[in-house]
């Protein structure tokens, strides 16, 4: 069951990426809070990922309470945690503030502790992810499964519908939704950095978190010593572009043919992929094999190029006559509410954002040669048709502007999620910026395929601003057979649901 539960939790990385589960601080029930009132426990970092570090580190578990609309001088206060780990250096140097990816996901979690030697670690929970106003709702996460013909216009309306009702419903506990916003999240980070007593700090941010970063730069230059962000989320890419998406997914298809035992399985995979999908049956078994769904988990694996491999395989396999694979992938997309998604948090954070209130979102996310396309972008379809009222974050925060903070950028070619066209396009107004690109590389791939190049690489940064990209090795995309395959994983996967276990796997992963 744990082995199933780990598979799981590889293929939705994205939107399980586990909390910490130490209990922070209470303040009094009967204390009136006002904004900056702060609790610090002491205590101990359990370090179970490292093994050339101590299993147990000395700790602060910190609540800190801010207001929930800092436009709002009658607004409630809500609390969130912070959790520091001290360095090992009893003089250390300037602390690295981690800033995680999502949305939807907590920034408390089981990082790598290696930035210890020299720096505290600080993480400052994510405000409707994490604290006392968390924005989950299942119900709207059982209506992104509901359907059979997933991210049809007709889907979107029924989820939209759900989401209407689920916004109001936050709305009438009392919660002030549209502050749960990037720009209120930097200022979460900026009240911690005051009160934890620090002059400057380092980012060290990834995917969402790079948003952050960045807008950080911008609202708080003087706060920042060296930010490092990898794998580039700029504004207005919570909606991905199709073409984008179905370009990498085409240069995968240039890599498969330059190996030739590729070729003795599909001449031509990305042909082998429109076919598969002009063509699919009905069922799987009793499985509906849903287009929509299988796009999107698509997507999700391709966030490393050992997924790409994987989906690559399933699409052979279909081609033959074997739907387990993508069978596979619609039963993974149906868990989806069980893995422990934020969808109020995702919502919100992303609208708040990017939102265009003309933007055509049920068909002009679509792809138009039936490949990859933007499948998360539907979220925005869901928004529109809700009706709710998004109060965007300021024009300035919307769009890109020079940040004059020293920076580094680092992607793959190969990334699907944060493509590098991104961090092209961001780099132009960071006058102190750098961009290292990573060749044959993914999203997750970045921090999986060289874990002690990167490390060095990353603690050199941070510590002296040094730029040395030197020791990254080319490592050649292998799309071969992979050693566990979908088609299998699809098999067990359909046992455990006939068993009626397979909810239960998910619930253990997510």
């Amino acid at each position: 069951m744990k082995q199933i539960a780990l598979l799981i939790v590889l293929g939705l990385f994205a939107t399980s990426i586990p909390a910490f589960s130490q209990k922070f601080p209470e303040f009094a029930k009967d204390k009136i809070l006002k904004d900056g009132d702060i609790l610090i426990k002491e205590g101990i970092y359990k370090n179970k990922d490292d093994k050339n570090y101590p299993k147990k580190i000395k700790a602060d578990y910190i609540t800190m309470a801010v207001k929930e609309n800092r436009n709002n001088t009658e607004s409630r206060i809500i609390t969130i945690p912070i959790l520091r780990i001290h360095s090992l250096n009893k003089d250390p140097k300037e602390p690295v503030f981690l800033l995680n990816g999502g949305p939807g996901g907590s920034n408390i979690y089981n990082f790598g502790i290696w930035l210890i030697d020299q720096h505290d670690i600080v993480m400052v929970g994510y405000r409707g992810a994490d604290g006392s106003t968390k924005l989950n709702s299942k119900a709207f996460g059982e209506a992104m499964v509901a359907d059979t013909n997933t991210f049809s216009v007709e889907h979107c309306r029924k989820a939209g519908s759900v989401l209407k009702k689920e916004l109001e419903r936050f709305t009438n506990e009392g919660i002030d939704l549209n502050s749960y916003n990037i720009i209120e999240v930097i200022d979460d980070i900026e009240n911690a950095r005051i009160k934890l007593g620090y002059n400057k700090v380092n980012l060290c941010a990834y995917s969402y978190g790079t948003r952050l970063g960045y807008i950080y730069g911008m609202r708080y230059p003087t706060s920042i010593n060296w930010s490092f962000l990898a794998l580039v989320n700029p504004p207005g890419h919570f909606c991905y572009n199709p073409d984008v998406e179905d370009n990498i997914l085409k240069e995968y298809g240039e890599l498969w043919k330059k190996d030739t035992s590729n070729l003795k399985r599909s001449a031509d995979i990305i042909l082998t992929i429109k076919k598969v999908f002009t063509s699919m049956p009905v069922k799987w078994k009793k499985i509906t094999i849903d287009p929509g769904k299988i796009r999107l988990m698509m997507f999700t694996f391709l966030y490393s190029t050992d997924g790409t491999a994987q989906i690559f395989d399933a699409f052979i396999s279909a081609e033959n006559g074997d739907y387990s694979g993508l069978a596979c992938l619609v039963m993974m997309y149906d868990m989806l509410p069980e893995m422990g998604q934020v969808w109020g948090d995702l919502i919100m954070k992303g609208a708040t954002a990017d939102y265009v209130i003309n933007k055509n979102y049920t068909t002009g996310t679509d792809s138009k040669e039936n490949l990859l396309g933007a499948p998360h972008s539907k979220l925005f379809a869901m928004i529109k048709f809700s009706g709710y009222q998004i109060d965007l974050i300021p024009e300035k925060y919307r769009k890109l502007d020079t940040s004059y903070v020293n920076t580094v950028l680092i992607n793959g070619n190969l990334d699907v999620s944060t493509p590098l066209t991104n961090a092209r396009e961001l780099l132009p107004y960071l006058p102190n910026g750098k961009l290292i690109i990573i060749s044959d590389c993914s999203h997750m791939d970045l921090r999986l395929k060289q874990p002690e190049v990167f490390i060095a690489f990353v603690k050199e940064y941070i510590l002296t601003g040094q730029v040395k990209d030197g020791d990254f090795k080319h490592i050649p995309v292998n799309l071969g057979k992979p050693q566990k395959s979908l088609q299998k994983m699809g098999k067990s996967f359909y046992t455990l649901k006939r068993l009626g276990l397979l909810k239960i796997a998910a619930r253990m992963a997510g």
